[in-house]
């Protein structure tokens, strides 16, 4: 169990690798999906500990800014991030992932370790994972 959180990460840095990846063969304008590249910016700050402005984020997004803010707005909203005065520029805001954030975030990781990982551990977690509701997901 103390692979975890190195398995996190590594996985992490490889989601954003593949969503620069298709981002930029299929344009990011055919594939957008600014929550989860934002949540998965925020999840890598985190465990860096380095803090993430605004700004970044949304640049981060790949979508305008206008749709990259009303994606934190929804965010916040949800209880997955809190927006915060920068400690040291008071000009600037840092997102921080919410403890209910980071959780969630990281179970989803914890369910892509057996897809991505190719370290002989993932294989362990494949057996506890949930599967995913194949008929629920196709009717909404």
């Amino acid at each position: 169990m103390h692979e975890m959180p190195h398995m996190r990460v590594d996985i992490c840095r490889k989601l954003i690798a593949s969503r620069k990846v298709v981002g930029e063969c299929l344009g990011y304008g055919l594939c957008p999906n600014p929550i989860w590249d934002m949540a998965l910016q925020l999840f890598l700050a985190t465990q860096e500990g380095r803090p993430s402005y605004l700004w970044s984020l949304c640049m981060f997004a790949n979508v305008p800014l206008s749709t990259a803010l009303r994606k934190v707005d929804l965010m916040e909203a949800q209880g997955v991030v809190a927006r915060v005065a920068a400690p040291r520029d008071k000009r600037g805001i840092e997102v921080r992932l919410t403890s209910n954030g980071l959780e969630t975030i990281e179970k989803a990781l914890d369910r892509l370790i057996p897809i991505y990982a190719t370290a002989p551990e993932a294989t362990l977690f494949a057996a506890a994972l949930v599967p995913f509701p194949v008929s629920a997901a196709r009717s909404a």
